[in-house]
């Protein structure tokens, strides 16, 4: 993606496959973290999700559409362009995911 140097796929990339999904995915983590570990101080570590999850939110998700919407204008190419690069994006995310998830279960099943 990157090097076909297409500014427009890049910022979707970005945009649909961090800035975008960041928010929704540390709200569920820090929900978890308070279920499963309510006597854990993890204060700090609760602050770090929160402010990522407000500047994300508030912040840079905003920006990235807005820079989205700059690069792309009116051509709709482009716009199915984005369309296509955030399908894939989100599918590499799922696909990190899925990898995290077999390694922590195959260090799980050795101890």
């Amino acid at each position: 993606m990157i090097e076909e140097g297409k500014a427009h796929k890049i910022a979707a990339a970005f945009t649909f496959g961090r800035e975008d999904l960041i928010p929704n995915m540390f709200t569920e983590i820090l929900n978890s973290f308070q279920q499963n570990f309510p006597e854990t101080d993890l204060s700090k570590l609760i602050y770090y999700f929160e402010r990522h999850i407000e500047l994300d939110a508030d912040e840079h998700g905003p920006m990235a559409m807005q820079m989205i919407t700059e690069l792309c204008g009116n051509d709709a190419q482009k716009w199915r362009d984005v369309e296509e690069v955030s399908i894939t994006a989100l599918e590499k995310r799922i696909g990190l995911w899925d990898a995290i998830e077999e390694q922590m279960k195959e260090k799980l099943e050795i101890v």
